[in-house]
């Protein structure tokens, strides 16, 4: 009896590996494909097509965090409310660190802020490494920008650290970075032409030409309350 009861678990483990192994494999999974023309079609093969849009069925796919950019980035004041890119068909919107969907518009106004926040940083150390003279007018107008802008600033940090994941932030990083890119002297400008391109950025920035208050871009930081 007593060896009859040692068996007993052997027996079962034997029995549950034995069903385990006998289990047929998964079926592939099947794609809906979405053509350049906008024509549906379904395959168990996934395409390798860059122009098509691929999503497995029963998976969630979600929007990408930011909307390609459609042109180069403008530092005016936007005068009225950009259009909001909305997800595709069948992809889920964006979410934040706690899982909820972000409000339409807010990675978007962050964003603006981070190129702003770039932009001048950048304005000051490049411009007081070519014009030592001048290092304390362009620190000086970076202040004042810092200083008219605080509260939206401020917001804004706020916003993108309590709400936004570690990876979502490298985006806005990586996404401001490159749109800054475009804003800069090329880099094979002469010094001289990069000296106007100094005094040009920094009268602008002390005329107020880019001012975040008033921005209709960055409304949406302005309406936003956390939960």
């Amino acid at each position: 009896m007593k060896r009859l009861h040692r068996l007993l678990p052997a027996a079962l483990l034997a029995a549950v590996l034995g069903s385990l192994a006998a289990e047929p494999p998964p079926p592939p999974p099947t794609y809906r494909i979405v053509g350049p023309d906008g024509k549906i079609t379904y395959s168990d093969r996934k395409p390798t097509d860059p122009q098509v849009r691929t999503r497995a069925l029963g998976q969630i796919v979600t929007a990408p965090l930011l909307a390609p950019a459609s042109g180069p980035f403008d530092l005016h004041p936007a005068t009225t409310s950009p259009p909001i890119a909305r997800p595709a068909a069948g992809d889920a919107p964006p979410a934040d660190v706690s899982g909820k969907p972000f409000p339409p518009g807010l990675p978007e106004a962050i964003l603006d802020v981070i190129v702003h926040q770039f932009f001048v940083q950048t304005l000051v150390e490049t411009c007081s490494q070519l014009r030592p003279a001048f290092a304390d007018r362009y620190r000086l107008g970076v202040l004042n920008w810092r200083d008219r802008n605080a509260d939206i600033l401020a917001k804004s940090n706020r916003i993108a650290f309590s709400r936004f994941t570690g990876e979502q932030r490298d985006i806005l990083r990586a996404t401001s970075r490159a749109r800054l890119a475009a804003l800069m002297p090329a880099p094979d400008a002469t010094p001289e032409d990069k000296m106007l391109w100094c005094d040009k950025m920094s009268t602008d920035l002390a005329r107020r030409q880019f001012e975040l208050v008033g921005d209709m871009r960055v409304a949406p930081i302005l309406y936003f309350e956390a939960p």
